[in-house]
């Protein structure tokens, strides 16, 4: 997630109470006239901070730094989430704080089990901003029973197969948590290649050091679909190994004895013009088009065309341009296949500001970038997919 730090500017956005409630468990700037601040007047604050001492001062930025992370409304609406099914009785008390650093500050101070996990859901979310994850479906519709031997076991699948391809993933943690929505989460993180870089120690000092990061792999796995949805850099070969580490050590069953990786996306009948773009009347759409095709004639599976339209222009501008491509090129429809489909919505407007928009695109046969939208309008996004027949059940 990595967002910019102003340290004075979180000081000032978290409420004082919470401020001092904060620094009081720590044990930390007692000397600070508490009663005598404004809201605002966060100076005493920051100068008693930056005069602890240096592991102190750095931990009190790391938690700080965390609490911006989920001051969004990614963060919050996974810290509701937490709260909601951790402790009920106290989401009064979360809703109360009107501020939205308040609030997760609020739920670091009194559900902190809530906000660790929190923190781990909303980068999982953020994690394919710009990216797509890969989904597979007709997987085994089956409850998890979660143990230490299941993680153990797709610890040692996912090491067998970056060591001896890679030369890097030799050790590897797998962490286990369930979402309130039901999804499995499962976060992998394994060791990187060794690379140099230089640090400052705690006297200040600069030296160079050695070290091995850890990358992470994420999988999410939908009991009620049978759908496995991965976050993984390397690209398609790497997405079916792993795929199919998971299912066995997970599963518990060979992927290639499920049911075939049938596309996850459809998207060949939205050639046709005269095919409605629904969208469910509560999620209040003022429009709804296509805004770009990527085709691949089915004689030439190796290229392809790509159609772009204006997206201020008219909603069936994309279709004038596909005519227009099938009459110079002499071919039907029938003969090109559609391989990616970007889709503009626009909400119908509040009287506030420009109306809220929501762009994704849409790849065949398993590639989708709603899951680095928030989650609202990811779920616009995933009942439109449905009522456009994009996806099955």
């Amino acid at each position: 997630m990595a967002k910019h730090f102003d340290p004075r500017k979180v000081l000032r956005q978290i409420a004082n109470p919470l401020l001092k409630e904060f620094f009081d468990r720590r044990g930390e700037l007692r000397d600070v006239a508490w009663e005598e601040l404004t809201e605002t007047r966060i100076e005493p604050v920051f100068e008693a901070w930056q005069q602890l001492p240096e592991r102190p001062r750095k931990e009190v930025q790391v938690t700080l730094q965390d609490v911006v992370e989920l001051a969004d409304e990614r963060g919050l609406s996974v810290l509701a989430e937490e709260v909601k099914l951790r402790c009920p009785d106290r989401e009064a008390e979360f809703n109360g704080w009107d501020g939205r650093a308040d609030r997760a500050m609020w739920v670091y101070l009194h559900v902190p089990e809530a906000f660790e996990e929190a923190a781990l859901f909303a980068r999982a979310d953020a994690l394919a901003a710009g990216r797509y994850w890969i989904k597979r479906n007709g997987l085994p519709r089956q409850q998890l029973t979660v143990s230490n031997r299941t993680t153990s076991e797709l610890q040692a699948a996912l090491t067998g197969f970056y060591w001896p391809t890679q030369m890097r993933g030799c050790h590897c943690r797998v962490e286990h948590y369930t979402r309130a929505s039901g999804a499995e989460y499962f976060f992998a993180y394994l060791d990187d290649y060794p690379d140099n870089h230089l640090v400052f120690d705690d006297q200040g000092q600069v030296e160079k050091r050695s070290d091995r990061y850890a990358f992470e792999n994420v999988f999410v796995f939908a009991p009620g679909e049978g759908a496995l949805e991965l976050f993984a850099r390397g690209g398609r070969k790497v997405n079916a190994a792993l795929q199919e580490a998971f299912c066995r050590s997970v599963l518990g069953v060979d992927a290639g004895d499920t049911d075939p990786l049938k596309p996850a996306y459809q998207l060949d009948h939205l050639l046709d013009e005269n095919f409605p773009l629904q969208t469910d009347p509560a999620d209040r759409v003022a429009d709804v088009r296509i805004t770009r095709l990527r085709l691949e004639p089915k004689a030439a599976p190796l290229s392809y065309i790509e159609l772009k339209a204006d997206p201020k222009g008219h909603p069936s501008e994309i279709f004038r341009m596909l005519a227009h491509y099938c009459k110079t090129q002499n071919v039907s429809p029938g003969r090109v296949r559609v391989r990616q489909v970007s889709f503009r919505v626009t909400f119908m407007h509040d009287g506030v500001g420009r109306p809220k928009t929501l762009s994704f695109n849409v790849s065949s046969p398993d590639s989708c970038d709603l899951k680095s939208k928030t989650d609202d309008m990811r779920a616009v996004g995933d009942r439109c997919l449905k009522l456009w027949r994009i996806t099955g059940d």
